[in-house]
């Protein structure tokens, strides 16, 4: 078996278990936009999860933390 070349951080410190992001289901902000995995979504660092149409009527700024959202990385579906 060939050894893959990319390496993957265990974790942060020692014994700290790796967390994933919580991939929202529902827009914070109109509750009615599904947010698919594989979707487009933004996020801001407390992982607030927000629509695009959401957000763009932000301007892209949390309304819970003031941060910025940015688009939240797509999770492959497998």
């Amino acid at each position: 078996m060939e050894e893959s070349s990319v390496v993957r951080r265990q974790s942060y410190e020692e014994g700290e278990p790796i967390v994933a992001l919580e991939m929202r289901d529902r827009c914070e902000r109109c509750e009615t936009e599904a947010l698919a995995p594989d979707g487009p979504a933004r996020i801001c660092s407390f992982e607030c999860s927000f629509c695009v149409p959401c957000a763009d009527a932000m301007n892209d700024v949390c309304p819970n933390c003031g941060g910025e959202l940015v688009a939240r990385p797509r999770r492959a579906r497998g």
